[in-house]
């Protein structure tokens, strides 16, 4: 009887990965075949793809399209069902967290969400699956590992994301202030800067000023627009930035002198972070120190004195 319920947890548990392993590949698919698809009309001539070509890419299209109907569906469906119990002040924390991640795989609240349940539900018999197959302190551990790493890897995903972005945006900041001033200085309007930024750069600072620039057109005001361009990337330097921005517009200084004089700000706060890391390593290296180098250099002065030690000990 054990081993038919070790059997089926192992068989409901492969299922479920599965699953999202095919939705995943579905998705990376989809996107190479697009390329494909684009490579082959645009940049080909159209007269230079075979019929055999023609019967590839429909089949190709047809597995896809397949997948997609049934696993990518059903996956979506049990992920968007779990998303409903979610609560609303979690759902709008996930959202900020997405939100200053710029959304990697274009994710929504409830999808995160409801993607964190199903890691939570999969991870139940999976870690009972692994304790029942020899139970021991050491199965125990790897069971509970499991489990910690299904109910925390999400966050720790999403948290990594989140820096990473905001860190690509500091360090891009002074070069795009530069631009700013530049583009100020020859006669442009601060809002045609952001647009020519944003088509200048292909950077998360050029597509926020972007974004910034499509809601002005949209109707929203230039000050709404900045305090959401504030918020969705929350960082100090930009905050700094859209205040002096927003007080400047209200005071009627002259935007070329003030984007001129943020951009020397941003590079000096670059600096500063700059030496603020550079003062943190000898801390950091502390650790591996500790681990790898201190025992060995203690293995080569004291391991002679072993044998005499021993010796004296007897």
């Amino acid at each position: 009887m054990a081993m038919t319920t070790i059997g089926f947890l192992l068989a409901f548990v492969s299922v479920l990965l599965g699953l999202i392993v095919a939705a995943v590949g579905a998705r990376h698919l989809d996107n190479r075949l697009e390329k494909q698809r684009i490579q082959s009309f645009v940049l080909q001539r159209p007269d230079g793809i075979t019929a055999r070509n023609l019967a590839e890419l429909e089949g190709r299209e047809f597995s896809d399209a397949f997948i997609q109907r049934t696993l990518g569906a059903w996956l979506t469906s049990v992920v968007t069902f779990l998303s409903r119990y979610a609560p609303r002040q979690s759902l709008l924390e996930t959202n900020r967290r997405l939100t200053i991640a710029g959304n990697p795989l274009n994710l929504r609240a409830g999808q995160y969400y409801g993607a964190r349940v199903l890691l939570l539900i999969v991870s139940v018999p999976l870690a009972l699956v692994v304790y029942r197959i020899k139970p021991s302190p050491t199965y125990l551990l790897v069971s509970l590992l499991l489990m910690v790493l299904f109910l925390g890897g999400p966050g720790v995903w999403l948290g990594a994301m989140m820096r990473r972005r905001q860190e690509v945006i500091r360090r891009g900041l002074p070069d795009a202030l530069d631009m700013l001033s530049v583009i100020a200085a020859a006669g442009l309007g601060f809002d045609q800067a952001m647009m020519r930024l944003g088509q200048t750069f292909d950077t998360p600072v050029g597509q926020e000023f972007a974004r910034v620039v499509s809601e002005i057109e949209v109707g929203v005001s230039r000050k709404q627009a900045m305090r959401a361009l504030q918020a969705r990337v929350d960082i100090p330097e930009l905050s700094s930035f859209v205040a002096v921005i927003l007080q400047s517009e209200q005071l009627g200084m002259s935007i070329a002198d003030v984007l001129h004089s943020q951009a020397q700000q941003m590079r000096i706060y670059r600096q500063f972070r700059a030496k603020e890391i550079a003062q943190q390593l000898p801390a950091r290296m502390m650790v591996p120190l500790a681990l790898f180098i201190f025992p060995a250099l203690l293995a080569v002065i004291l391991g002679p004195f072993f044998p005499l030690l021993l010796e004296i000990l007897q």
